[in-house]
């Protein structure tokens, strides 16, 4: 058994842990109304396209090299294709822009999403990446693929599914599966083989939920294979890259949550529509 110290210990623990969390929560509410404050006199799409939008795959690129070609692969074997797949190479130390150009330059024949190389001169961090990638696409909808990470090869497909089901959503988000090393060639990248569309539970939330967020993962969704519609990216203001400017630190966090302060988004929290690389985030807290 514990002795009384131990026991005493625990509690003050907890009890530290409890008043963090009610006074200084890792997302300020205070910061969220002042974003919806801000925002009060945009105008907002009344609704979006509701029978299969058009779609751009966007890859920020940077330091993942020896991961590039199977992150591609997931791109080449969606049962829908992609109308664009945008890659921006964020000035990236290793090879990245020369396997690209040779990946495309292999699959592009054969493919019928277009191929668009963008790279940044210097180094601009993954959230101006992403909206240089997002600004110069012409699709209805942004699907994100992190290159370390892999799309399940029906991702666009049930993701049409999904969002016909729910209209008023501006962003599906979801679980993914987590791999590491070689076992991604034993991980199954099928959605509808665990689960099949039309069953996937489907979380839906409206933007007064964001108002008892306390936490990062109280919204909880992977970035690689969450989609949102460009026209509410532009009406939240995009990705931040002045991170003094976000809800929170990260910046895909961060715009999910400003997302869902103006939007209905739906969360796939069981139903996987990524695949996860969990050992080798080279850029986080560099270009996050």
């Amino acid at each position: 058994m514990p002795s009384p110290y131990q026991i005493l210990k625990n509690v003050h623990r907890k009890f530290r842990i409890g008043l963090k969390e009610q006074f200084r929560p890792e997302i300020s509410q205070k910061k969220v109304r002042a974003f919806i404050k801000s925002k009060r006199r945009i105008h907002k799409p009344n609704s979006f396209p509701t029978s299969k939008p058009s779609v751009a795959i966007v890859v920020p690129c940077y330091g993942h090299a020896p991961f590039l070609e199977e992150m591609f692969e997931s791109i080449c074997k969606q049962t829908v294709p992609a109308s664009e797949v945008i890659f921006v190479v964020d000035h990236s130390p290793d090879d990245s822009l020369q396997i690209l150009q040779n990946l495309i330059s292999k699959y592009q024949p054969t493919i019928k999403s277009q191929f668009v190389l963008l790279q940044n001169e210097i180094n601009l961090g993954q959230a101006a990446s992403l909206n240089k990638g997002i600004e110069h696409s012409n699709t209805d909808l942004i699907m994100i693929l992190n290159d370390d990470d892999y799309l399940m090869h029906d991702c666009i497909e049930v993701t049409h599914k999904i969002l016909q089901k729910y209209p008023d959503a501006a962003l599906l988000g979801g679980h993914s599966l987590h791999f590491s090393g070689e076992k991604l060639k034993h991980t199954t990248k099928l959605i509808e083989s665990i689960c099949p569309a039309e069953k996937i539970e489907i979380d839906f939330r409206h933007p007064e939920k964001v108002k008892t967020y306390r936490k990062y993962n109280d919204i909880n969704m992977t970035h690689s294979g969450s989609s949102f519609y460009k026209s509410a990216w532009e009406c939240i203001g995009g990705y931040y890259p002045d991170k003094s400017k976000r809800l929170v630190h990260f910046s895909d966090r961060d715009f999910q949550l400003r997302m869902n302060a103006l939007f209905p988004v739906t969360l796939s929290n069981i139903t996987p529509l990524s695949c996860w690389r969990n050992d080798s985030s080279v850029d986080q807290g560099v270009n996050s």
